[in-house]
């Protein structure tokens, strides 16, 4: 069976065979709305930033360092990023003559077709061969075991029986409607806007008719009344003459907060807190409680992530949440105090310090290492009762 991995991005949405939309999201313009950039670059970000550690040093080598030319936290992002709008992202595994992993390449989507193989078919082995064509080497393919590509994947339904499962699909798929809805009320709104704000002034003049030189004389002498040394002096007219000011539709501001609907589904099509687009939840337990929702929705993506560097790499992989939540160490910082201080504190003053001191908090890397010795308590020189 052979997938191609570009005909299994957010191109089109269907509903048995019927195209619901004819306005489909492509990867390349869903980046074009804010919302979805903001979604995207949040969480491909916060992703990259987060640091991994691997039982073997090989792996914690090529994760740290996965390429010469473009920086660790670059390469991360794009290719979380491309995971998030295609739902595939493919990297491939450079090996050493002793298979030790030294370096990792990304490929384009649109560059990979994976072939599954089948003993029950006739072929030799069971296993997923990746062709990936170069369209920078004039279409030269190479043909690659599962075993040295890391692919990861957004979401695996295993409902089509096409695919059935090796290949995942994008949060995108869902808001091919919502995305056109969208679009379609920001344009309304922007024609609604440039129509109401120009002209801004009626001039009603009780003749019923009036040429078109003199209506371009009262046009400039009302110009001349408004503008240039007169601008904001008084307005004098005689009766014959009335100024009324165009107000601005009610309806357009309707417009300009219908986005509010497509801001709360592009959210929940990538599982994060709506208040994460729309600026709401201003409150401090809010601000924390979203804080951790959102942490929870990033392991939907993480795990995948995990999951496969553990199976291609045979290392334990594992990442530190912690530094998404809490990026100042404020609340590490706070928890430390209240263990350590409290009237049955759980760590000592030397063990908080070294906690506060492993993640640089406070600076304590860059502080003279004797002053954080911790005096010991005076000793009590009275004697009791017993004593001469």
């Amino acid at each position: 069976m052979s997938v191609g991995s570009s005909n299994l991005s957010a191109f089109f949405v269907s509903n048995n065979g019927k195209i619901i939309t004819s306005n489909t999201i492509q990867p390349s313009q869903a980046m074009n709305n804010s919302d979805i950039y903001a979604v995207i670059s949040r969480i491909s970000s916060n992703i990259a930033a987060m640091k991994m550690k691997a039982d073997n040093p090989y792996v914690q080598n090529v994760i740290n360092k996965p390429s010469t030319i473009i920086n660790s936290f670059s390469f991360w992002q794009k290719v979380i990023t491309q995971m998030l709008l295609t739902g595939n992202s493919y990297v491939l595994i450079q090996r050493d003559e002793h298979l030790n992993p030294v370096g990792l390449v990304h490929i384009p989507a649109n560059e990979v077709t994976i072939n599954i193989l089948s003993k029950q078919a006739g072929d030799p082995v069971d296993d997923a061969i990746y062709t990936i064509t170069l369209d920078a080497e004039n279409g030269k393919q190479y043909q690659l075991p599962s075993a040295d590509i890391l692919h990861f994947r957004c979401l695996v339904t295993g409902s089509d029986a096409q695919t059935n499962g090796f290949t995942g699909i994008s949060p995108l798929v869902s808001l091919a409607q919502e995305v056109t809805v969208q679009d379609t009320s920001r344009k309304l709104a922007i024609a609604a806007l440039s129509h109401a704000i120009s002209p801004s002034f009626v001039l009603k003049i009780p003749t019923v008719q009036v040429s078109e030189q003199t209506k371009e004389k009262f046009r400039s002498n009302f110009e001349k009344m408004t503008s240039g040394s007169n601008a904001g002096r008084a307005i004098v007219l005689d009766s014959s003459m009335d100024v009324e000011p165009l107000q601005i539709n009610p309806d357009v501001d309707k417009l300009l907060s219908n986005t509010e609907f497509t801001q709360n589904q592009i959210a929940k099509a990538f599982n994060i807190p709506s208040e994460y687009l729309n600026g709401q939840g201003n409150q401090q337990s809010s601000i924390t409680e979203m804080a951790s929702l959102y942490v929870n929705a990033l392991s939907l993506y993480i795990n995948p992530i995990l999951s496969e560097l553990r199976l291609k790499f045979g290392c334990e992989i594992t990442t530190d949440f912690s530094s998404i939540a809490d990026v100042d160490h404020q609340q590490l910082i706070s928890n430390v105090v209240s263990l350590s201080t409290s009237k049955s504190p759980v760590l000592s003053p030397e063990v908080a310090m070294a906690v506060l001191k492993n993640v640089d908090a406070l600076g304590l890397n860059d502080i003279d290492q004797s002053l954080f010795k911790v005096p010991a308590p005076p000793k009590n020189n009275k004697g009791d009762d017993n004593d001469e």
